[in-house]
């Protein structure tokens, strides 16, 4: 007798024996204990779940010459015939094969006569949504009010093709992808059966490689057994099935986050010498950035479908990554990938795209890019008054702009008069309502209120560290600004309010500001290479001034 594949040899033959759809078996096994069995079934779901043998096992059930409760007894002249395709009532139509409204006429001409040694006639019409649309419409009348010795059962793998009119008619059945768990179990009792030596990782190779489908694990453990015979180890299975290591992925991982070019290069020469696909390898990569996001989350590695070694070991490595460095990984991968079907030289653009990896910056959030940006403000401020509480009796810092006396000293003096007050005094009458703070004050500690306006604005306070404050009368502080900088006077005076909030606040006296701009050639003003602005720069970036 010829071999048979193991697909075939351990096909299940009663609800039973299926695996791994339970909804389904205890749906059809109920509607035998109580009589409710439709006319027509449409099973949908994956490749190799099981659906054409739920077919089949369900011909048996009501063709079944022993029992009737949905338990074929396998023995019986039916069951026999029905599970070596002899039999005259049970008709397997590939629906790829016979698509066209002729085939579809002699079917409703074969539906007329009665069964000859069954029960029911039972059509199993396999991949039917190949048919046409003109055959659907030839089977409709039929497929609605069938004789009453007629059972219909459909099959597909993309139910979203057949038409409303079919699926209307049909009791729908959606097959799930099979779990790992599900395959391995299925593989244990074949390889008890078979009498054959595994280890854990290759079942767990197999049925990971299978996608859900029992019919493709076992078309691989066919293969291995030739391969390893009735003993077989890891290697055997990734040797002959051209199985990427995982471990492979971790080392590239590490070379790309520690930024090892060498090291990535030859990781890359390795996976063109062992012979490995280029998709796959681009694949397989993607899913490991994505296994090392999803254990990211604390306890979220037992999502993962791996063995518990491999859980375990992405558990490990998810806190030395960032999430959002891991998603810009991905979708480089996924555009990698797309693309690989359009470019000739698939080594240049991996290693070209894999080196850029390489280059791309850690990830910053905003906030920490916030944070960052203001303290070098605050350390620029601290370092050009180290106590801003402290407001007299201090030592000019070399930017602090010098007071202008000489240009209004008139206005100064009348000032004076009109604000006879000490020093001493002002600090001790801050909550009288008349109470003014003086100019030196306010030059004392202009570098710190424009750091304080930098807070509500950048920009704002950029512009004001363009002007000096040269004249205060009452409550009303002039600010003088180069000429050269109109555009940002304008600003400033737009916004004047928010300045005068931020200076009480400070000051604790609710000043008017008045902008103006300087009467004086651009030639005359200060040295730009001492002004504060320019002497940031040079302090955030290290650069030094070339005259």
């Amino acid at each position: 007798m010829s071999y048979q594949v193991l697909a075939r040899k351990y096909r299940p033959e009663t609800f039973d024996e299926v695996i791994g759809q339970d909804h389904i078996v205890q749906t059809l096994k109920n509607a035998f204990a109580r009589d409710r069995i439709s006319h027509a079934y449409l099973f949908s779901g994956p490749r190799g779940v099981g659906k054409t043998t739920t077919a089949r096992i369900l011909a048996k059930a009501l063709n079944c010459l022993e029992n009737s409760d949905g338990t074929p007894c396998g023995e019986c002249r039916n069951c026999t015939e029905i599970s070596t395709s002899r039999s005259m009532d049970v008709l397997e139509i590939d629906g790829a094969s016979n698509r066209g409204i002729d085939e579809i006429r002699n079917l409703r001409e074969v539906v007329k006569y009665p069964p000859i040694n069954a029960k029911y006639k039972v059509f199993i019409i396999d991949e039917v949504h190949m048919l046409t649309t003109p055959a659907f419409n030839a089977l409709l009348k039929t497929l609605e009010e069938p004789p009453p010795h007629i059972k219909f059962i459909f099959a597909t793998t993309e139910p979203n093709k057949i038409t409303p009119t079919i699926l209307s008619r049909c009791q729908r059945h959606d097959f799930h992808r099979m779990s790992i768990d599900d395959i391995i179990k299925g593989l244990d009792n074949v390889l008890q059966a078979e009498k054959i030596e595994i280890d854990e990782k290759s079942k767990q190779t197999i049925a990971s490689q299978a996608d859900g489908s029992m019919r493709d694990a076992l078309s691989m453990l066919d293969q291995i057994i030739a391969f390893a015979g009735s003993k077989i180890e890891i290697e055997q299975t990734l040797s002959l099935l051209g199985i990427i290591p995982s471990e492979l992925y971790f080392q590239i991982g590490n070379v790309i986050r520690e930024r090892n070019r060498v090291k990535l290069l030859e990781l890359l020469h390795k996976v063109f010498t062992q012979g490995y696909s280029v998709s796959e390898f681009v694949s397989g990569l993607s899913r490991h950035f994505l296994n090392l996001l999803i254990s990211c989350t604390d306890s979220s590695s037992e999502l993962l479908e791996l063995s518990t070694d491999l859980q375990k070991k992405y558990s490990e490595e998810a806190p030395n990554w960032d999430s959002r460095d891991l998603l810009r990984y991905n979708d480089q991968l996924v555009e990698m990938e797309r693309n690989l079907k359009l470019v000739q030289q698939q080594r240049i653009y991996l290693e070209t795209v894999m080196l850029k990896l390489v280059e791309l910056d850690p990830s910053v959030s905003l906030d920490e890019l916030i944070t960052r940006l203001s303290g070098s403000v605050s350390k620029h401020s601290s370092d050009n008054n180290p106590n801003p509480s402290q407001t007299f009796g201090k030592v000019e810092s070399k930017s602090d702009p010098a007071p202008v006396v000489n240009e209004k000293k008139s206005e100064e003096d009348n000032n004076a008069e009109e604000n006879p007050k000490s020093e001493e005094e002002t600090e001790e009458n801050t909550d009288d309502e008349n109470t003014a703070v003086s100019l030196d004050h306010v030059i004392e500690k202009w570098d710190y209120l424009i750091s304080k306006v930098g807070e509500n604005g950048t920009s704002l306070s950029t512009f004001l560290s363009h002007g000096k404050p040269t004249t205060l009368k009452g409550k009303k502080l002039v600010i003088t600004i180069p000429r050269k900088y109109r555009f940002q006077t304008d600003v400033l005076k737009k916004n004047s309010r928010k300045i005068e909030i931020t200076f009480e606040k400070e000051l604790g006296v609710n000043l008017r500001m008045n902008f103006i701009v300087s009467e004086k050639k651009d030639s005359e003003q200060e040295d730009i290479t001492k002004h504060p602005v320019t002497e940031r720069m040079v302090d955030l970036f290290g650069g030094e001034i070339i005259k």
